[in-house]
């Protein structure tokens, strides 16, 4: 019970009673500050209460609840508006822009004076940019200024040319907006005579917030449409980081610009800042480091905020703005370290969960779309509309058109166009600042929101129906081994867990015979799981000499990570192949994704290389004995996931020390391929026919072949070809059979051509077996071909052999199939290692279309 006593009338009041009569006088309140009275009845006297007394008292003390209402408002409005908008997929840019607007103007519409009152916009202006300076912190130390260094000239000039056009566009749409509406027709002296007086700064802004493209915000957009692994992507990825380096020394420009001239007072400061920054870099790396390792966290997180308010309070007092500050210091740290990592963990929640959804409200507040219908807006709606479409289109046409001049395809150049239109929150930060700095009004400022807001919700839908109709046309093409010819080149894209994977998918490419009648082209990828806290997937693509590159620039390269170790690892192995074959060119590249998409990254970086085969590592790995031991059982679901999806051929190798064997003893390999029958098996038959023209292999092609095989005119009891009986279920059951037929003759095609092409071959051996059950297949296996180096079959998932079908049941892995997991756990092959391949599924054969017809006919009238 809280008892609140009358000083003045000697009267107490309890709380949970009516106060009438309680109008005036002082009341004392336990901590004995003394309040006006107020009607406690009044539901409206928390918000009184809450008033400053004066124009002069701070006001966070007295809008901490006002605040609290606003924060909860934003942060509910936006995941409340990412879950009605997921199934659009639009940018998280957009999405935030959009709730903090209609949560501003909400809160202006429903009783601002108690919502969001006047006064508590001081509170969103202070923390809404600081939460913004945090942000613009972690997008510098993002971005690796050593990738910038190796940037290519296609990147370089893409970045630049394409904001050539958006920069022009800029200039002249500020000047359409700001000129008097009775004189649009910018060639008449009327035009320049009743345009109003604007600072230089006004087009600046209006120019580089058109012409900037995000960083971050494309990455993001490039790993959920899946071409972050592609060379489109690449190359936008690239371009940004030069656009948006050039967008900061546009912007630099722009702050020092004094009353429309520039002013070199502010300009040197500012640079000298930069150049101390950069003298400083390996001292703070040095330092960070050593925080991190005695795992000082107090030292850590003072040397990481201390640097970035030092660094914005120098920026702000040499007369630029201190997210120029906070942006530098982010990119002295060194990127691709550990440091860098602790420090996303430790800041990105807070400032992506609670700062950056107070910046959009506070822009949220300042924007009404009202404005652009009301009277006294000069510039018409269609006029608006058209200025929308034109900012939307400048950037998207000029990059198209250098990507046309650079011999790239229509589509990839439309596609790249689109992306470059990727906008975040330095465009929002630059808007905001021309419109603070006076550059332009709030007509000019809603214009520039609405062009904004239009590029960024149409990078994601247009890209990824630009990729769908690609992908469309490229899966229409047969993308395996078995089509591929025997003198064409060999892609193979093989993808490394680890250093442990190495060995065995070296030898497997060395054994492909590579010369210059058979050249191959390998591209290895290490993956690794997306545990870092970014905001994105990254791809790092690494050229052939630039091993250096990545080691770990702060500390002179003594503590490079244990994944870097790896990629290293990995590139020098595969460097190394290609120095030993002069037709053998290599590329490493490493892919950072979670495990539940990883299987999407490597398809879209197999079709945008255009492979033909995919090699996996099995996720169990061979001890010295050649026992198999646990594994992360991620790496099964990702093979697991990529069989089933994947636009090419997929081989998964169940490496037993096919890359150990000592050659001075066995000079040969042995290898053995099991062909049942089946498209997955004459893709097996195929890789291993490449395999076999090398000077080192010894092949042997045992062929299994069932007891009661189907007769060419029926199902094997003499029923004449095209009956039907027992209506749609006797269809389905022919239009199998046929099927099986069809598959036959490819299998005798395919078979009897690789039989006389390698007749006079004596490293080919060929053997035809019959086989009634599982268990003769077994035998017949272990009787053939015994303990060879390596065994090559096909996965046959769809179509299992009648003769292996009483195994399925005790299948345990089913991306091996059924045959490849008996022979996993086989005696005779403990030592030996495993190629399961499995054949694109275009190519899979099926009964002719005109055949399913006419049996569906039948099929009909036999119903009836």
């Amino acid at each position: 019970m809280v008892t609140l006593n009358n000083t003045k009338q000697g009267l107490s009041h309890d709380l949970s009673r009516p106060t009438e009569g309680v109008t005036s006088g002082v009341i004392n309140v336990c901590h004995w500050e003394l309040l006006p009275a107020v009607p406690l009845h009044d539901h409206q006297a928390f918000w009184k209460l809450a008033r400053p007394k004066s124009e002069i008292d701070p006001p966070f003390f007295y809008h901490v609840p006002h605040f609290f209402i606003q924060l909860a408002s934003v942060l509910y409005g936006i995941h409340l508006l990412s879950l009605v908008l997921k199934p659009l997929r639009l940018p998280r840019f957009s999405v935030e822009t959009l709730a903090g607007i209609l949560v501003g103007q909400a809160l202006e519409t429903w009783n601002p004076d108690y919502t969001i009152p006047l006064p508590t916009i001081k509170v969103l202006d202070t923390l809404g940019p600081s939460g913004l300076m945090f942000y613009i912190f972690l997008v510098g130390l993002e971005i690796d200024l050593s990738t910038v260094r190796h940037v290519g000239r296609e990147a370089f000039y893409t970045g630049l040319t394409g904001m050539v056009l958006p920069l022009f566009v800029g200039f002249v749409e500020f000047f359409v907006v700001a000129a008097d509406p009775r004189y649009q027709n910018f060639f008449t002296p009327e035009f320049w005579n009743h345009l109003e007086p604007v600072k230089l700064t006004g087009p600046i802004y209006w120019a580089v917030a058109l012409g900037f493209t995000s960083f971050p915000d494309l990455a993001r957009a490039l790993s959920d449409v899946k071409l972050l692994h592609t060379d489109v992507g690449r190359l936008a990825l690239s371009s940004s980081i030069v656009c948006e380096l050039a967008t900061w020394i546009l912007y630099v420009v722009a702050l020092m610009l004094n009353n429309g001239r520039f002013d070199p007072v502010y300009a040197l400061p500012t640079l000298a800042f930069v150049v101390a920054s950069w003298l400083l870099r390996p001292t703070v790396a040095c330092t960070l480091r050593h925080a991190y390792e005695t795992d000082n966290k107090f030292l850590l997180n003072f040397i990481v905020f201390g640097g970035i308010m030092t660094s914005a309070g120098i920026t702000n007092a040499c007369g630029a703005n201190s997210m120029v500050g906070a942006f530098v210091f982010g990119l002295i740290i060194p990127t691709r370290d550990d440091v860098s990592v602790r420090i996303m963990e430790n800041m990105e929640d807070i400032v992506k969960g609670v700062f950056i959804p107070v910046y959009f409200l506070d822009n949220g507040v300042r924007t009404s779309w009202r404005i652009v219908i009301h009277p006294d807006f000069k510039t018409p709606v269609h006029t608006v509309v058209l200025l929308v479409v034109v900012a939307w289109s400048a950037k998207l046409v000029c990059t198209f058109v250098f990507s046309k001049l650079a011999g790239m395809a229509t589509r990839e150049g439309f596609t790249l166009g689109v992306l470059m239109n990727a906008k975040g929150l330095l465009a929002l930060m630059i808007i905001n600042n021309g419109r603070n700095n006076q550059g332009f009004n709030q007509m000019m400022f809603m214009v520039l929101i609405l062009s904004m807001f239009m590029m960024s919700v149409t990078v994601m839908p247009l890209a990824k129906a630009a990729t769908k109709s690609s992908r469309r046309s490229s899966q229409s093409n047969r993308r395996t081994v078995e089509s591929n010819k025997l003198e064409s080149e060999l892609r193979i894209l093989t993808c490394i867990h680890s250093t442990r994977n190495l060995s065995g998918m070296i030898s497997l490419v060395e054994h492909c015979n590579a010369n210059k009648h058979y050249p191959i082209s390998v591209f290895a990828v290490h993956l690794v799981q997306l545990t870092d806290r970014r905001a994105t997937a990254m791809l790092i693509v690494h050229d052939s000499g630039d091993s250096q590159h990545h080691v770990f620039e702060g500390g002179s390269g003594q503590n490079p990570s244990r994944r870097e170790e790896e990629s290293k690892h990995i590139i020098a192995s595969f460097e190394s192949l290609e120095s030993r074959g002069a037709s053998v060119s290599a590329q490493s590249l490493t892919v950072v994704s979670p495990y539940a998409t990883m299987h999407e990254d490597i398809d879209c970086g197999g079709e945008d290389k255009r492979v033909v085969l995919i090699l996996m590592p099995f996720h169990r790995q061979a001890d010295v004995y050649g026992k198999l031991q646990d594994e992360n059982l991620n790496w099964g679901t990702v093979n697991r996931n990529l069989m089933a999806a994947t636009a090419c051929s997929v081989g998964i190798l169940v490496d037993r020390g096919l890359g150990s064997k000592d050659r001075t003893v066995q000079p040969r390999s042995s290898f053995a391929v099991i062909f049942v029958g089946g498209p997955d098996d004459r893709e097996a038959l195929a890789f291993g026919w490449r395999m076999a023209k090398s000077p080192n292999v010894n092949l042997t092609v045992l062929r299994l072949l069932p007891t009661d095989d189907i007769d060419r005119d029926g199902d094997g009891n003499g029923k004449e070809e095209g009956s039907v009986e027992g209506g749609k279920e006797g269809v389905e059951i022919e239009i199998e059979i046929r099927s099986r037929i069809h598959e036959k003759e490819l299998d005798d095609e395919y078979v009897n051509e690789f039989r006389f092409r390698t007749m006079h071959d004596e490293s080919i051996n060929y053997i035809e077996k019959r086989a009634k059950t599982e268990v003769e297949v077994i035998m017949t296996i272990a009787r053939m071909i015994p303990s060879r180096d390596l065994y090559i079959l096909g996965q046959n998932e769809n179509a299992t052999p009648s003769i292996m079908s009483g195994l399925s049941e005790w299948m345990e892995h089913d991306e091996l199939g059924v045959l490849g997991d008996t022979l996993l756990t086989s005696e005779f092959a403990e030592r030996s290692s495993l190629l399961i391949i499995k054949q694109h599924y275009v190519t899979r054969a099926v009964i002719p279309s005109y055949y399913q017809a006419t049996l569906c006919y039948q099929g009909a009238h036999a119903d009836q």
